[in-house]
């Protein structure tokens, strides 16, 4: 069954992913709604699924992790490997970010982090191109994030 949000969800969340770790208490002061009007429809947001975890935002340039790039993948059906399982194994390199199962030309996009570009290289042709069902791919270096 679908959830319907309205209005104050959308605020609730809103605030939330500013900042996961503000209090039911210093979100209500900030909304001028009650406390417990916040606490019940973070609850309910979480038990129908539209709330999954509460999660951090790093800041990769403290890191030393400077430098990302999306690679488009296509995925090559004659190599006995399904494209999910393909997906899995990319997945695991450490250095990925995310992985998606895309439609048009290429079959997947990847999201890589890492300290250069020259590792991003070789990430993408040491790596991603020793996994069977990877066919061919593209890297576009990200030079600028808005978010």
């Amino acid at each position: 069954m679908k959830y319907e949000i309205d209005n104050i969800d959308n605020i609730i969340l809103s605030q939330l992913e500013m900042d996961s770790r503000i209090t039911s208490s210093n979100l209500s002061r900030k909304l001028n709604i009650p406390r417990t009007t916040i606490q019940f429809r973070i609850k309910k947001l979480i038990d129908n699924g539209i709330i999954k975890n509460f999660t951090i935002k790093k800041d990769f340039s403290k890191m030393g992790m400077d430098a990302s790039a999306f690679v488009l993948i296509s995925y090559d059906p004659s190599s006995g490997i399904n494209e999910k399982e393909v997906a899995k194994s990319i997945g695991d390199i450490e250095e990925v970010e995310s992985v998606d199962i895309i439609s048009g030309e290429y079959d997947l996009l990847v999201k890589i982090r890492a300290r250069n570009v020259r590792e991003i290289g070789s990430i993408v042709v040491d790596r991603l191109h020793s996994i069977k069902g990877v066919s061919r791919t593209v890297t576009l270096s990200s030079f600028f994030s808005i978010k």
